[in-house]
């Protein structure tokens, strides 16, 4: 699936793209999952230590960093034409597959202007479209960064025009597409 990365199939697993800003002293909690349970040895807590680490754009791309070098089997980054890139906002997760590693959730601990409080991320959807349209089922949920919102796939036989191809491509676009709505169910506000 993704020929830049090391050698074998990959698969996504999760995403850093929240865009909450974050203050010293609030912790981003990344914890790791395979069919048994949590992966105690991979999961950790990246700290927030400066102003400028807490920005919405800073932080994702700190993270993301941190797994490419600290974490074994796990990729993190966005996937472009030039390869696996780490960005600054809308970074994905993988998972080498032979791992088993088959989720992640990020968490976020804020204890310095907000109370305790924790922002379940990326559970909201399973991509940002157009990614992996071709896999697009009924149920999938994309987030549309055109509007910002999550639309999920209507069921079948309504599904069929969620995966894009030349045909569709601009026809059923969630949110955009003069027929959008065939095809979509906006989830989010």
């Amino acid at each position: 699936m993704h020929t830049s990365l090391a050698c074998g199939k990959w698969s996504t697993i999760g995403c850093l793209n929240h865009h909450t800003q974050l203050f010293i002293g609030d912790v981003v909690s990344v914890t790791f999952y395979d069919l048994q349970g949590e992966l105690v040895s991979l999961s950790f807590d990246y700290k927030i230590t400066s102003l400028e680490q807490g920005e919405p754009h800073a932080w994702p791309r700190l993270v993301a960093e941190h797994i490419n070098v600290h974490i074994p089997l796990i990729s993190a980054g966005r996937m472009t034409e030039q390869g696996l890139v780490v960005a600054y906002r809308q970074n994905e997760i993988f998972a080498l597959q032979s791992s088993g590693i088959c989720k992640v959730q990020v968490d976020f601990h804020c204890i310095a202007k907000c109370d305790d409080y924790v922002v379940k991320e990326c559970d909201a959807y399973e991509f940002i479209y157009p990614q992996s349209s071709d896999s697009y089922n009924a149920g999938t949920k994309v987030l549309q960064p055109k509007t910002g919102k999550i639309y999920q796939c209507r069921p079948w036989p309504f599904n069929e025009f969620c995966r894009v191809n030349d045909e569709n491509k601009v026809m059923f676009e969630p949110g955009i597409g003069q027929s959008w709505a065939m095809a979509w169910i906006q989830v989010s506000d």
